[in-house]
Order: structure tokens, then sequence, then C-alpha cells
């Protein structure tokens, strides 16, 4: 009976210490992919709030050029971490805005290819846009960051499919 049983030890411990593995990497991936979210978060609601306040401050057009969005973009890898704007970073960038009924939008994509597309668009959020006593309607703006991460737990299963992580913050303008 003893001689049956005696590699049984060693084979359950590699089915253990796999499983135990496979956990850890899964923990770390979602970990990861967390922490990213948590960042793009973070750095969308900041991009949104400069937008919304460059009026106020500099008596601009409320409606964002590209000049603006490139601003925004230099913004954005600073906050990011990353030396290079969205044209060689792994992140794109895109910027929305309704004003007085007229949508319009700005996307610089990742690596300068891959748009950078949100959920849902501001274009569908028209009934969002707030209305003043005086019946004035006031800009709505939208930013949108996407990240391009490599998935731990895919590659451990073999799957080298990209993915890609996306924020987008809402923000009345004044």
């Amino acid at each position: 009976m003893k001689s049956k049983q005696q590699g049984s030890f060693t084979v359950e411990l590699a089915f253990v210490l796999f499983f135990t593995s496979a956990l850890l990497v899964f923990t770390g991936d979602i970990a990861l992919q967390l922490l990213n979210r948590v960042n793009l978060d973070r750095v969308s609601y900041s991009l949104v709030n400069i937008l919304k306040d460059r009026t106020r401050f500099y008596q601009e057009n409320p409606i964002v050029t590209a000049s603006e969005v490139d601003e925004m973009d230099i913004l954005a890898a600073r906050l990011l971490g990353y030396p290079n704007t969205s044209e060689a970073a792994p992140y794109g960038i895109r910027v929305e805005w309704l004003v007085e009924g007229g949508y319009g939008g700005i996307d610089k994509g990742i690596r300068g290819g891959t748009p950078c597309r949100p959920d849902d668009s501001l274009q569908d959020k028209a009934s969002l846009v707030p209305i003043n006593s005086a019946h004035k309607t006031f800009p709505l703006y939208q930013v949108t960051l996407c990240l391009k991460t490599d998935s731990w737990f895919n590659q451990f299963w073999g799957d080298s499919e990209q993915h890609y992580i996306h924020s987008s913050s809402v923000m009345p303008g004044r």
C-alpha cells in the first residue's frame, strides 16, 4: 500500500502550488489594473476641471480648440508620469463638449493610432446640460483617458490580446 501512495504528495503539492501561483498572478493583475484605473480617474477629473475653468480665468470661447487639447495632452502625460505625449506613450485622450446645442470632440489616439472611445459619448448626454432660471445653457465637457495595459493573468494563460482601461469625467462649464 505504501508504494502506491509514494508520489501522491508530490502530485498534490504540484496542484496546490499551481493554484496558489495562479491566484497570486490574478490578484496582482487586478491590483495593477485598479491602480491604473484610479490614476486615470484622478487625471481625467483634473483635466475636465481645468477645461471647465479656463473660460472663467481667460475669457475664452467655450468651444475647445485643437491647441488646447494638445496642451491637455501634455498635462496628461505629466500627470500620468510619461515623458512623451499620447503620440508616443501608451495612453490616449478624447475631449468632447456640448456648447449651445452643438457637439464637438477631438481625439488623440493611443500612440497616434488607436482612438480613445468612451462608453458613453457626450453627444448622448444632452439631457444633462444645466439650464439656469434665465434659460441660459451652460457648456458641458467630457475628458476620456484610455491606457493600453498588459494583463499578466491573460499572458499566464497564453492570451496576448491587449487590454484598454479608460476613465471619463463629465463637468458643466461656467
